[in-house]
């Protein structure tokens, strides 16, 4: 077995889980209906196992929402790249349903804190 597949081999194993885990988890569990679920308190293997431990089961909320980007896109080293595709769809659909026009090109950053805006604008 990989170390990979085995977190508790992991050399940084017994550290706190990041902040990606315990944002993820944390979706994650809301989504499975699993309440008892805290990631503070887990190393980052325990949350990585959680985590494969959750995806194996059934989804209960189907309402859990990723919620707020974990880092600030204004600190992206690549902020000022053009917009993905996706960020770019998502700005074309929720800027025609507020009534906005499309912007034709936008860097990710930018494409993110649009998005943001058009989510409380539309309710999307």
């Amino acid at each position: 077995m990989s170390q990979l597949n085995n977190p508790s081999q992991w050399t940084t194993g017994a550290d706190a889980p990041t902040d990606k885990q315990k944002s993820f988890l944390s979706t994650l569990a809301s989504s499975k209906g699993a309440t008892d679920v805290d990631p503070s308190s887990l190393t980052k293997s325990e949350a990585s196992a959680k985590i494969n431990e959750l995806k194996e089961q059934p989804t209960q909320n189907s309402e859990a929402s990723a919620g707020q980007p974990i880092q600030d896109p204004s600190t992206w080293s690549t902020g000022d790249e053009k917009a993905t595709g996706k960020q770019m769809g998502y700005v074309a659909v929720m800027a025609k349903k507020a009534g906005e026009n499309v912007p034709e090109e936008m860097g990710k950053t930018e494409a993110s804190r649009k998005i943001e805006e058009l989510k409380g604008k539309t309710g999307m």
